[in-house]
């Protein structure tokens, strides 16, 4: 097998995978994660010096990470606030300059497909018409099967922009329910989650000190379980939720709005249930690029 790394800038946080791959499987081989809240008072789209030089200070580091294992290839993609960025340039020279890294700000369609088949890729049986949810920071992704092929939406809302920008649960609603109306006709047989906001409710559910993704991935969560979750968070202070075992420090400023998306979600779609995945955008990217693919 071929070792392979990629990183993604996130709104919220950056994060790597490296990876041996071979065919359609992924053997992860070093994951790591650090919150730089990118989007943080991003106003009107102008990205903020101070959060861009936390970006790159941290693309740098996993940079040094993954390149002690010798990768065919390192690839680094940006998604959500980078490309609404008035002003991405300024995290392009950075990554270029401290990392030495070429940055490719991937459009949303190419975001939830890359989620899609990393997502499929880390199922055990095939799954009959499964319908994938990637909630990020600034946006969230959904991705299903019709008869005219791969469906793929972004839509402009994340844990990280709702929270900036003190979005109301009805705005979400409103700006969710036509892709949720569409995807709720296809009547997926498998609802499949990632990202962190998803994720985080497991470990919640779970109540683990330490995370611990192999007992994350491939949790079933409930739509109830979901809900009492977004009680239970939104009635405690700030203090509180930090101390929350399965909720890290760094995200819980923006777990109610993360978690008020997955519920809306979930009952747009008329939906009882989903399973978690670890497997998610980073694992498709291992995948496009062991096959050749080209990003930009």
């Amino acid at each position: 097998m071929t070792c392979y790394a990629a990183l993604d800038i996130g709104s919220n946080s950056v994060r790597l995978l490296v990876g041996e791959v071979q065919g359609a499987s992924v053997q992860p081989l070093r994951a790591a994660l650090r919150s730089t809240r990118l989007l943080a008072g991003a106003t009107d789209g102008w990205l903020q010096r101070a959060a861009v030089e936390r970006t790159v200070a941290a693309v740098a580091e996993l940079a040094v990470l993954a390149r002690d294992y010798q990768p065919r290839d390192l690839v680094c993609v940006a998604t959500s606030a980078a490309r609404e960025a008035r002003n991405p340039e300024l995290l392009r020279a950075g990554v270029a300059g401290e990392a030495g890294l070429d940055l490719i700000i991937i459009d949303g369609h190419t975001e939830a497909r890359l989620a899609y088949q990393g997502a499929l890729a880390g199922l055990k049986e095939p799954v009959l018409n499964p319908l994938v949810i990637d909630i990020g920071g600034g946006s969230t992704e959904l991705s299903w099967q019709e008869e005219a092929g791969l469906q793929l939406v972004s839509v402009k809302v994340g844990a990280v922009r709702a929270t900036e920008s003190a979005m109301p649960r009805v705005a979400m609603e409103t700006v969710l329910a036509p892709v949720l109306a569409r995807a709720r006709k296809v009547r997926p047989g498998q609802i499949i989650g990632t990202g962190g906001t998803i994720t985080t409710v497991a470990a919640l559910e779970l109540g683990l000190e330490r995370y611990q993704p192999e007992l994350v991935h491939g949790m079933i969560l409930t739509a109830e379980q979901v809900k009492s979750w977004r009680r239970v968070l939104t009635a405690m202070t700030l203090v509180e939720r930090r101390q929350l075992p399965g909720l890290q420090p760094e995200r819980a400023d923006i777990i109610v709005a993360g978690v008020t998306i997955l519920e809306i979600i979930l009952t747009g779609l008329a939906a009882g249930k989903l399973v978690v995945s670890e497997t998610d955008l980073l694992w498709g990217l291992l995948l496009a690029r062991a096959s050749g693919e080209k990003l930009a």
